[in-house]
């Protein structure tokens, strides 16, 4: 079975990190993309933090994954 994947950075907007937790807006946002994705056929996979600032995570790395089409699956790299 093929897979094809997305990767995307979620940076919530109005996210002001200064040591305050943000955990509520990154949920939020991670809800959101997710459901909006997956309404798609994506599958999130894997959820990275990439910048942490002041003690606080500011911007995530999403994965993303459903079936190949059946043209992907002729397609070598």
């Amino acid at each position: 079975m093929n897979y094809t994947y997305k990767t995307c950075i979620l940076s919530p907007a109005g996210l002001h990190v200064s040591g305050d937790d943000q955990s509520v807006k990154l949920a939020d946002s991670l809800e959101k993309k997710s459901n909006e994705l997956g309404k798609r056929g994506w599958h999130l996979v894997s959820v990275t933090p990439t910048l942490n600032s002041g003690g606080s995570v500011s911007k995530l790395l999403l994965t993303f994954c459903k079936r190949a089409e059946q043209s992907d699956k002729n397609k070598e790299f």
